[in-house]
Order: C-alpha cells, then sequence, then structure tokens
C-alpha cells in the first residue's frame, strides 16, 4: 500500500512539474523558482498547488489549479493539473524589447477551454439548431473558448473526447449515443478532473461514466406519446419505426416506447447511413416497408425526414398516417393540412441552453470546480433532467388563438414566397 501511495504522489509531482516547467522557459530571457506542495486527502486522493519564491525569499502563497486532485485509482497512467500563471522576472538589454514584451503580456490570454462533442451530422436540422443556439448562448455567458461538433461516427466522437482531455479542456459535453463505445472516454474525461456533462441519447448511462449532470428528451416518454397519438387516430395496423442512425440508444428508446403503447404492431426500419442527405435512398427503404408490412403509419425520428415520409405515402397512393418526433418550421402547417398525424418537439433549443450554462457555472465559480473535483468518481451524483415531450396536433392546432393563419400566411409571404400554405389563398 505504501509503494502505491508513493506512485500515485510521484504521478501528480510529475504532472504538476510539467506544467510548470512548460510555463517557465515559455519566455525568454528570465527564470523563476517554483515548488510543488501536495497534500493526501481522508479519500485518499492527493492534491497538488504551487508556490513561487518571492523577491524577499519567502515562499508565496499556494496557487491552486482548478483540476489538481489524483484520484485514488490513477495508477500507471499519466495526468496533468491544470495550467497555472507563474510571473518570470527578466532582463532586458534594451528598453524596445522591455515594451515589446510588456505590450505580449497585456495580451487577453484564451479562456478556460470547453468542448461540446455531439453525434450529430453537420445537415441534420435538429443538430443545426443545437449548434447554433450552443454558439449564441457561449457569446452572451462570455465563454470565449468553446468548440461545438459533431461526429456522427461513435468512435471519431471519442477520439474528439480523448483530445480535449489531452488539451487540458476544464469542460466537457457529450451525448452517449453508444454506450460501449463511449464508456471509455467518458470515465476518463471525468477522472482528468473536468466538468463532464451528458446530454442527448443515452440518460441511462449517464451515472455509469460520472456525468455531473444529464440533459435530453425524455426518449422513452416521446415514443410513448406517439404511439398514444396514433391509437387516438384509430390506428390498429403496423406502425413503421424509422431508424436514421445505426447506433443510437436515445432511438432505440423512441421505439421502445412507442411499442409500449401503441395498440397495434411495430416494425423497426434502419435506414441507410446516407438517409438525411439521400432523400431518395430514404424514401426507398421507407416505401419498401411499408409495402411490405401493409403499414398503417410511420413513425419518423427526424425532421428531415417529415417530408420524405409524406412524399412517400403519397407515391404510393398510401392511407399510411405520418408522426415524427422531431418537428421542422412547416409542421404546424403539414398538421393542419392533414399530411401528417403530430410532430413531437425534440427539444433542440432547451439541450443546447442547459448545456451552456453549467459549463458557465463551472466558468464562474471556482468552489464548484473543487467540488467537482473531489467527486469524480462519485457517479452517483449524477442529475438526470428530462424534457417531457410535447406534441403538436390537431388537438394543439384547436387550441391555438383566433387568426393564427393570418400570422402563418404572413411570414410565408415574406420569408417563402415559393411555399405559401394553400388555405393563404381561401
Amino acid at each position: 500500500m505504501l509503494q502505491h501511495r508513493w506512485k500515485l504522489l510521484s504521478l501528480a509531482l510529475i504532472g504538476v512539474i510539467g506544467i510548470i516547467a512548460g510555463v517557465a522557459y515559455a519566455v525568454h530571457p528570465g527564470e523563476t523558482e517554483v515548488r510543488v506542495a501536495t497534500m493526501r486527502l481522508s479519500d485518499g486522493s492527493v492534491e497538488v498547488a504551487v508556490q513561487q519564491r518571492d523577491a524577499d525569499g519567502s515562499w508565496g502563497e499556494r496557487q491552486l489549479p482548478p483540476a489538481r486532485f489524483l484520484t485514488p485509482d490513477v495508477v500507471g497512467e499519466w495526468r496533468v493539473s491544470s495550467p497555472v500563471s507563474v510571473a518570470v522576472a527578466t532582463a532586458m538589454a534594451d528598453d524596445a524589447m522591455s515594451d515589446a514584451m510588456s505590450d505580449a503580456s497585456t495580451m487577453d490570454a484564451p479562456g478556460e477551454l470547453y468542448c461540446i462533442v455531439h453525434h450529430g451530422a453537420a445537415n441534420d436540422p435538429f443538430w443545426v439548431t443545437f449548434n447554433t443556439v450552443a454558439a449564441a448562448n457561449a457569446a452572451e455567458l462570455g465563454l470565449t473558448n468553446v468548440e461545438v461538433h459533431g461526429e456522427p461516427n461513435v468512435a471519431d466522437q471519442a477520439a474528439a473526447v480523448m483530445d480535449c482531455i489531452d488539451r487540458g479542456a476544464l469542460g466537457i459535453a457529450s451525448s452517449i449515443p453508444d454506450f460501449d463505445g463511449m464508456r471509455e472516454a467518458l470515465i476518463a474525461a471525468r477522472t482528468s478532473g473536468a466538468f463532464l456533462v451528458t446530454f442527448n441519447s443515452g440518460a441511462e448511462f449517464a451515472g455509469l461514466v460520472g456525468s455531473s449532470v444529464h440533459y435530453g428528451l425524455d426518449d422513452r416518454s416521446a415514443g410513448e406519446l406517439a404511439g398514444r397519438n396514433f391509437n387516438d387516430a384509430g390506428l390498429t395496423g403496423t406502425v413503421l419505426c424509422v431508424l436514421h442512425e445505426p447506433v443510437n440508444i436515445g432511438l432505440e428508446d423512441r421505439c421502445d416506447g412507442l411499442e409500449s403503447e401503441y395498440s397495434g404492431s411495430v416494425e423497426r426500419v434502419q435506414l441507410p447511413v446516407s438517409s438525411l442527405t439521400d432523400p431518395v435512398a430514404a424514401g426507398t427503404a421507407i416505401g419498401g416497408a411499408i409495402a411490405e408490412h401493409e403499414a398503417a403509419g410511420v413513425l419518423v425520428l427526424n425532421a428531415e425526414l417529415i417530408n420524405t415520409a409524406i412524399g412517400t405515402v403519397q407515391f404510393l397512393q398510401s392511407d399510411a398516417k405520418v408522426g415524427a418526433i422531431g418537428r421542422s418550421d412547416a409542421s404546424l402547417v403539414l398538421v393542419y393540412e392533414g399530411h401528417m398525424l403530430f410532430a413531437i418537439d425534440d427539444g433542440a433549443l432547451p439541450q443546447a441552453s442547459h448545456v451552456m450554462l453549467a459549463m458557465k457555472n463551472v466558468d464562474s465559480s471556482p468552489s464548484i470546480r473543487a467540488m467537482l473535483a473531489l467527486t469524480a468518481t462519485q457517479a452517483a451524483e449524477t442529475t438526470v433532467m428530462l424534457i417531457s415531450p410535447v406534441v403538436l396536433n390537431q388537438a394543439y392546432i384547436d387550441n391555438l388563438p383566433p387568426g393564427w393563419q393570418q400570422g402563418v400566411c404572413a411570414l410565408a409571404m415574406q420569408f417563402a414566397p415559393g411555399q405559401v400554405p394553400s388555405f393563404c389563398d381561401q
């Protein structure tokens, strides 16, 4: 046990010394003298700090990096603390060089790095909304170093999370479309001392990777709501549950919810990987399944597929009813005109907003950072916050205030004159 503790202590010392060395030699010429302070906590973890020698020879206050705790379970792996700023006394040859260095020292340093990594494709309307809202919220909240991007391939998504760890991200947010594929990277993120948020797919696995909080749509409830809406429309035959991604826990949860509530049978239809960018391939797969199962209904799980499903049904002259978990700008008109039964909001905007607010809370509160580091392995403390699904159907439209059609027509004529709803001519 003693040997094990010294190994932990050595890793902590080496990690912090590496950070200090990089900072101390970044300015030339000049040097400074620093030392590392360590303290073992009651849970066996090691806390590290940095002290700098003052001009009078005494040691200054301990500087505490935000990520500065080494947990007892980390053995044989390199771990580093967050960077700390160390002032370097320099002797300049002339006033010109002194002025140049002074100007450089007053430049704004980049803020702490925050990474938002998800599994969404660039053209997916849900993720387009998510990315846009997250970037806008980051700017409004004053977070100046935020990366938001999608990696549809699970291996690439996990690699992106590991890259953020290597670059010292203070906060990492990730979806969990595939638990086995993301587990190692997300656990590494949490044990690195970063603030880990999970969102969208994988709520049931958030605690197993040590996520502090998970935000997402209640996918199973959304599927159940879809099943009840098909029941209310009098459907009893087969409903297709259309999967547009090859691996996604959240989409499977939606189909599970549909199966649990719908009074008829449910068949899952796996679309080609290119389905969101290739409506012909998607329509062919959906049309084949409609014919094979004599489907009474089609549930798509992405707003991008709504028009494809409606067009396919119309082309086949099928009586199948279309529903969607995913809502487009045209959903209100499509339901009103009878082209689809319902559309369930999939919550892109609130998910993005909650993730960025969580990052801001960490950025602005040193005490929260310290708390997160201390509880890095306590997965049981994960908070799961799920958005209750809201459906847009005929009953929703019946409760809209009088005159809503005129407002829709005015907006359509202004922004999409080629797509004005048919009822605007009445």
